[in-house]
């Protein structure tokens, strides 16, 4: 049966089901598919530094690792794509996506190292990858940018977690990215910016699709169109003291005060506005599993799939259909 909206919130505790390689913690996963292979990468640390939650001393160890499945169930280790690289922008990575552009794959990547901002690889495979020339491998450098939102300018700074979507839109391809906006509260900064590129290359600022007004970051965003809907899927997060006052009016309790939630976003076309509509949490998974940071893919059968960080492990892919109003029902894995 579809997981309802009482029924994520009142789940149970979660299972440690999924992928991860030996020795090691997952999260943050984007997906990649060439013909019948899938290819995740995913944020990952050596289990042995002793906490998960000990981010001062997991950060600048994180690597990008790789692996491949043909049913989205069961994944072959391929190991790490990029390690950090001291001293340089690589120096620590988060997390990125992938898209086919040309006659080759791109991996569009945090870099928060020195200088900071978005790295670029290529690849002709998924497996081999290198960083691209220009900029030293910086292909968007941490900086003020302005684009425009509902018609107004914008000032906005990048954050991370840049989402290449997968083919061209009006005749550019898009990165969707965490992003601060500029001028407004801390609490309540955070905007799913764009940018625009012909060649990845060089990019400049599109619309700002979001912002809410509700949370500090909008973190790694998905963004696809279905149906004649355009969804963006993203993890709100909070670590100022003050939770936004909008999202304690508007989301229901007890997530209003919980600082980090996963929400689905609809609109009717590409430039927004984007609305939290109908079933638009996402906070607790069937089965009684919590993951943060959802990521959509079509699976092999056509059908689409959520797979999850959970319990620092990449989950099994959660059957996903569409209800009347455009909201996402999640079904069991098994």
């Amino acid at each position: 049966m579809p997981t309802t909206l009482a029924a994520l919130l009142l789940s149970a505790a979660p299972t440690p089901e999924g992928f991860a390689p030996p020795g090691l913690w997952t999260w943050d996963n984007w997906f990649a598919r060439d013909g019948d292979t899938y290819h995740a990468y995913y944020l990952s640390v050596a289990s042995c530094i002793g906490d998960p939650n000990d981010w001062g001393l997991r950060s600048g160890l994180v690597q990008i690792g790789h692996a491949t499945s043909s049913d989205l169930r069961t994944w072959t280790d391929q190991g790490p794509v990029l390690v950090p690289q001291p001293r340089t922008p690589h120096s620590v990575l988060a997390t990125g996506s992938v898209a086919r552009h040309g006659d080759r794959w791109w991996m569009a990547y945090s870099a928060h190292g020195t200088p900071a901002g978005i790295g670029m690889l290529e690849s002709t495979d998924l497996y081999r990858w290198q960083r691209v020339a220009h900029g030293d491998g910086v292909v968007v450098p941490r900086g003020t940018y302005t684009g425009t939102f509902e018609g107004q300018p914008l000032r906005w700074e990048p954050l991370a977690d840049p989402f290449l979507y997968p083919e061209p839109i009006n005749g550019k391809m898009v990165i969707v990215i965490n992003a601060r906006a500029l001028d407004v509260p801390h609490n309540e900064s955070g905007c799913l910016a764009t940018l625009e590129s012909t060649d990845l290359l060089h990019w400049t600022p599109g619309p700002v699709l979001a912002f809410p007004r509700f949370g500090e970051r909008l973190e790694t965003p998905q963004l696809w169109h279905h149906g004649g809907r355009w969804y963006l899927l993203t993890g709100v997060a909070h670590d100022q003291p003050a939770i936004a006052p909008r999202w304690v009016a508007e989301l229901p309790a007890p997530t209003n005060q919980h600082r980090r939630a996963n929400l689905v976003l609809q609109a009717d076309r590409y430039e927004g506005p984007y609305r939290l509509v109908g079933n638009y949490l996402l906070d607790r998974l069937p089965g009684g599993r919590f993951g943060y940071i959802h990521k959509l893919v079509s699976g092999p059968d056509g059908q689409d799939y959520l797979l999850t960080s959970s319990n620092n492990r990449l989950s099994l892919p959660f059957p996903v259909t569409y209800a009347a109003d455009g909201s996402l029902e999640l079904h069991d894995p098994r």
